[in-house]
């Protein structure tokens, strides 16, 4: 089903690329098809077309996070079931997981809040955290705001800043490498942090 332009709404008789054209042929279900994959790019084009009228921005809020926290929901079962019969099968494989998994499961609550704003991750991240059996409410509690929130950042910069989004898109993987640096060095302060009051503790009982 082709987008139907708003009241009001300028067309833009102009090439647009083929995020533009697949999200004009068939509207808000490629916003949540392409939401349920590595998506940011599709969900930001999508927020720029609302900036032209072309849609509404709440419906693409809703279709991207429907997109992926569905796909997530269910890559995180698929994990929890079948992801330790596969490591048990495969020595090499469990062994290479097993600082992974620690790490998750130390620090759970803000890798679940906190992977899907990292490319290139978004879709595999889900499958370990149930490959470390944390428990699925817990991960449902966090797992649903976190893809409200991801939905709400990224077709809102696509619609707040329509001006410069072509240009965005070209150095987007910049901007996520800048993203994950700064993710990373809030991580490590955050360890830093936890294992500094550790030895205090130890100090201090000692």
């Amino acid at each position: 089903m082709r987008v139907r332009i708003l009241p009001g709404a300028p067309c833009n008789s102009r090439d647009i690329g083929l995020f533009e054209s697949f999200i004009q042929d068939f509207g808000y279900y490629a916003v949540f098809l392409f939401a349920c994959i590595e998506g940011e790019l599709a969900v930001l084009t999508a927020g720029f077309l609302c900036s032209q009228g072309l849609m509404s921005l709440q419906g693409v809020i809703f279709a991207a996070f429907l997109g992926t926290m569905i796909t997530e929901q269910i890559l995180y079962f698929v994990g929890r079931i079948y992801g330790t019969k596969i490591i048990e099968k495969h020595p090499k494989l469990k062994e290479k997981f097993k600082k992974v998994l620690e790490f998750l499961r130390k620090y759970d609550s803000a890798f679940i809040f906190g992977c899907r704003f990292v490319y290139g991750i978004r879709n595999v991240s889900p499958i370990m955290i149930g490959v470390a059996g944390i428990p699925p409410l817990k991960y449902s509690a966090l797992n649903i705001p976190a893809a409200f929130i991801w939905a709400v950042i990224v077709a809102g910069v696509g619609y707040a800043f329509a001006n410069v989004v072509e240009k965005a898109k070209d150095n987007l993987q910049y901007v996520q490498y800048a993203a994950l640096v700064v993710l990373l060095s809030a991580l490590f302060y955050f360890i830093f942090k936890k294992k500094r009051k550790r030895k205090l503790k130890k100090k201090n009982h000692g």
